[in-house]
């Protein structure tokens, strides 16, 4: 069943690094986001740095739910041809984020972040 989406009020601060705001139906969402941040206490940088091989948390598997004979229990009452919002409010949607109001086939996101924090020797 095809339906139409209504939202009546949406105020959004801040979509960002691959992340997805969609209002209406969609098949298929696929964002994906990689960040290599890097914090020095003094900013010494070589430009040769951030190479994502150089990090095991950018090529591992990604560890995915099973799917497969599955049982889901649901019950879907489309009585109407509307989905329909009263209001919205959302601070930030980021890092392959996906906020939607409709059907949706399939979402695949993935978002790795490494953080590094170098400080002076001692401290």
């Amino acid at each position: 069943m095809n339906r139409v989406s209504v939202v009546k009020d949406m105020k959004v601060n801040s979509v960002s690094q691959a992340s997805i705001l969609q209002v209406g139906d969609n098949e298929l969402i696929k964002p994906v986001s990689k960040a290599l941040a890097v914090q020095r206490k003094v900013p010494d940088f070589k430009g040769d740095e951030g190479n994502f091989d150089d990090f095991g948390i950018f090529s591992r598997e990604l560890p995915l739910p099973p799917t497969e004979n599955e049982a889901v229990k649901m019950l879907i009452d489309n009585g109407s041809s509307r989905i329909q919002v009263g209001g919205i409010f959302i601070y930030g949607i980021a890092a392959a984020s996906v906020f939607q109001v409709g059907n949706n086939k399939k979402i695949q996101a993935e978002s790795r972040i490494k953080q590094i924090r170098q400080n002076i020797n001692g401290e």
